[in-house]
């Protein structure tokens, strides 16, 4: 998969003028950087990010796909906290865009959580969002000098391998939303910062989990040769679940 996602940004990445976030630099080769070696990246493991609630079965999984990237040549860094649990910036961000976007839909014709999520989404005063907005600048800076220490961080994709048809909320998350039971994934949507979910193996009823790859801004590559070579070289990478018909 890493292949076909690295011909897909080949394909759609480089400066556009109607995009003022878009890159002026020259675009990296993605399709060769799957051949790259990554003997020598430096890796920061973090199961919690320094908040989160990863179930046993999902970090014996991750921290066992971890432990392959040591043998591929890397240097793997245990680092408990990342970050402050940045969930009310992303709140903020996500209730902005949903409330601006959908106020004038037929509460009836949605999903009844994204329902529920309107009722709050236009209601943050002004003040309020912006010291949001600025604090997200600072969330950002933060995050620039953590990859000024490491390559790539690697995090469980999910705290959960799965849940059920029609659940919004893990149960045993019953204190978080349908938002924000999704630790890892948020914080990067804020900083802009380039990740991919990689298969790693399956928990003890056979469902998948996987594997947060973040790199630091423009970094790309780093994720594209470590996934690369971690998806040929490790057995679960590729195995498919048994289905039961």
């Amino acid at each position: 998969m890493s292949g076909i996602t690295a011909l897909l940004l080949q394909v759609i990445s480089g400066y556009d003028g109607r995009d003022p976030a878009s890159v002026s630099e020259t675009v990296p080769n993605y399709i060769d950087a799957c051949e790259k070696p990554i003997e020598g990246l430096r890796i920061a493991w973090s199961p919690t990010l320094g908040y989160a609630k990863p179930n046993r079965d999902v970090l014996k999984v991750t921290e066992s796909a971890v432990r392959h990237f040591e043998s591929l040549g890397c240097s793997v860094d245990l680092v408990e906290k990342v970050i402050e649990d940045p969930i009310d910036l992303w709140m903020a961000d996500f209730y902005a865009g949903i409330g601006v976007t959908l106020r004038d839909e037929n509460r009836d014709l949605l999903d009844p959580a994204l329902a529920e999520v309107l009722k709050y989404a236009l209601n943050e005063p002004i003040d309020s969002y912006y010291s949001k907005v600025f604090r997200r600048y600072r969330l950002h800076e933060q995050i620039r000098k953590f990859f000024q220490n490491y390559d790539l961080l690697l995090t469980p994709t999910l705290p959960i391998s799965s849940l059920n048809a029609g659940v919004n909320v893990p149960p045993e998350l019953s204190d978080r939303n349908i938002v924000s039971w999704s630790y890892y994934t948020y914080p990067f949507n804020l900083t802009g910062n380039p990740a991919a979910s990689i298969p790693c193996g399956f928990d003890v009823d056979g469902m998948p989990v996987g594997l947060q790859m973040v790199a630091g801004f423009n970094h790309e590559v780093d994720i594209l040769k470590a996934a690369a070579i971690f998806e040929a070289s490790y057995p679960l990478a590729n195995k498919l679940p048994m289905l039961t018909l």
